[in-house]
């Protein structure tokens, strides 16, 4: 007698497809190329098939529309994200700490007319995603958010200026906003990511100076003084970091009183002695959960760079001259914490082979700290979430790594990802040794925007009543 084959039991992205639909073909694009990936991350993190189906319904109903226009090929698009180095505004992450997995995924929402003349800093749509997340989300709170985007955005008289002089800006921006979000087993948990660029080179002030003021502008009964008074210490403190590279400002979503500012620090300079200096604020972050994971660090860091025998503390890693090539600190601050603590970004497509090399590379350190299951299975489960033919030739899945260390809940790591997306992505290739100074890259000087635009500034009151075009 033949047996009937059993039908394949369908995937629970396929299904809510055929339940829920798509408004449009932008939505129904999205939705093919981002939740697969996603479910696949649920799956592997071992979430409930509820919890999965839950999360998933969550985010066809309140994310896919904050990716805007779908990409077609042969069209050019008015905005690039930047939230990956391949221009896919969504960025999926796995937070792994003793065989405990926590998906999460950072967005960069972008609106119909980011890049436009009606929203040339693509400003916009980031205020409409959270407006649909406030009710929906328990424990969303907006007041941080609404506090930063008032700081940090360009002001619409500036915007109208600039209109006024040139049209929208031409060639690549800075981004203006992520959300990210991490999927606890019980509940979403909302962040937002803020960059001042183009603020600070407006106000003729540095970005570290900016977000600086921004945090000690934080409402909701919070002080956070005396960390920041440490951390601005140690940027003057002429170490490898200064007030100039500071690059982001993140915010937790949640009540004030519970809540993390996050000021985000660029370095290239590359050696491990450096790095190391950096994550310890030059020796001084002395608490056990620094020192302990110091040993940690060391072996992390020879599994994923060659290394000699000898010195290879004071060894500079080739030096990629690329603004995306260099080390990202993150330093988080508490209310009523003395001192900030730290957390080390390795950016890791630059200096890898290939996907291959960071699955193995990563394997074997998990095996080191004692996570056995995550070891066995880490390659594989990668391979099997993305699908990309080319990881074993190059680089370009792997983004960040993020390693930090925490007194209650010990080491964890959280690795980040580039997904492909069609007619939009190619996998990365950094640029060769010696392209470009990323030097330049590192924010303003403080010398403040050009005559012409401070004069324009001045004269906007009483210009504006008789420009037209404005928005």
């Amino acid at each position: 007698m033949n047996s009937t084959p059993t039908a394949p039991t369908p995937t629970p992205w396929d299904s809510l497809a055929a339940v829920l639909g798509f408004p449009n073909e932008d939505e129904t694009f999205w939705w093919n190329t981002t939740a697969p990936i996603l479910s696949k991350f649920l799956h592997k993190a071992k979430y409930t098939l509820d919890q999965q189906y839950a999360y998933l319904s969550w985010y066809h109903r309140y994310i896919l529309s904050s990716y805007g226009p779908r990409p077609q090929e042969g069209c050019e698009r008015t905005w690039r994200a930047q939230c990956t180095p391949n221009a896919s505004p969504f960025q999926p992450s796995w937070n792994l700490q003793n065989n405990k997995s926590t998906v999460r995924f950072t967005i960069e929402p972008i609106g119909h007319a980011a890049g436009t003349r009606q929203d040339p800093f693509n400003q916009l749509a980031a205020f409409e995603l959270m407006k649909s997340l406030k009710g929906v989300v328990p424990g969303l709170k907006d007041e941080w958010f609404y506090h930063c985007a008032r700081e940090l955005y360009v002001p619409k008289d500036l915007i109208n200026i600039m209109l006024a002089v040139q049209g929208p800006p031409k060639g690549p921006k800075p981004p203006t906003c992520f959300v990210a979000f991490d999927l606890d087993e019980r509940r979403i948990e909302t962040k937002a990511y803020f960059f001042p660029h183009i603020r600070a080179w407006n106000l003729g002030v540095t970005q570290g100076a900016l977000v600086i003021d921004t945090v000690r502008g934080l409402g909701g009964g919070v002080d956070m003084s005396a960390a920041l008074a440490q951390f601005e210490e140690y940027l003057t403190s002429e170490g490898p970091v200064s007030h100039r590279n500071v690059e982001m400002l993140a915010i937790d979503c949640v009540e004030p009183t519970k809540a993390r500012a996050k000021i985000y620090v660029n370095s290239f300079n590359n050696s491990f002695s450096k790095v190391k200096h950096i994550y310890t604020m030059g020796g001084l972050l002395r608490d056990p959960a620094i020192l302990d994971c110091l040993k940690p660090l060391e072996e992390l860091w020879k599994l994923l760079y060659e290394m000699p025998e000898e010195g290879w503390e004071d060894v500079e890693l080739p030096n990629v001259m690329h603004h995306r090539s260099c080390f990202v600190f993150g330093f988080e601050f508490k209310s009523g914490q003395a001192w900030p603590s730290t957390k080390i970004y390795f950016p890791m497509w630059h200096y890898a082979k290939n996907d291959v090399q960071i699955s193995e590379a990563l394997a074997r350190f998990y095996e080191k700290q004692g996570w056995g299951k995550l070891a066995g299975e880490y390659k594989r489960d990668i391979d099997e979430i993305f699908m990309e033919p080319d990881m074993p030739h190059s680089a370009g899945t792997h983004q960040y790594l993020s390693f930090a260390a925490k007194e209650k809940s010990g080491l964890y790591v959280t690795m980040y990802y580039s997904p492909t997306i069609p007619h939009l992505t190619q996998r990365h290739s950094p640029s060769p040794v010696g392209e470009g100074n990323p030097m330049m890259m590192m924010g303003p000087p403080g010398s403040g925007p050009p005559l012409p635009l401070r004069v324009l500034q001045t004269a906007w009151p009483v210009l504006k009543w008789v420009v037209p075009g404005q928005i």
